[in-house]
């Protein structure tokens, strides 16, 4: 399990070579932090089952993790479960006693 210090390291000569061949072809070069940053953010969000995402966002606002991790593993479903959540808390809310039953 990686702790607060160590550092993401990976065997990428293929990668590292791709990366300097577009470097060398785009005017300015390309930022190949905010590339790997952005790779692994993406791949970290599809790994998630909707179950762990559900864990995720029960440790977010039990403030467990920050509001930034919580964005980076989640991202837009951050919003889109608070929005679930408010349209059950809704349905559970409906007054149902007018409701026929047949």
């Amino acid at each position: 399990m990686a702790g607060n210090n160590d550092k993401i390291q990976f065997r990428g000569e293929a990668e590292k070579e791709a990366s300097q061949v577009v470097d060398q072809l785009r005017l300015g070069g390309i930022n190949i932090s905010e590339l790997a940053r952005q790779g692994l953010q993406k791949k970290l969000r599809e790994t998630l089952s909707d179950e762990e995402k559900i864990q995720i966002h029960q440790q977010y606002k039990n403030e467990e993790i920050t509001p930034e991790v919580a964005e980076v593993l989640i991202g837009d479903g951050l919003e889109e479960i608070q929005r679930e959540k408010a349209a059950f808390q809704e349905a559970m809310e409906l007054d149902t006693s007018e409701m026929l039953q047949e």
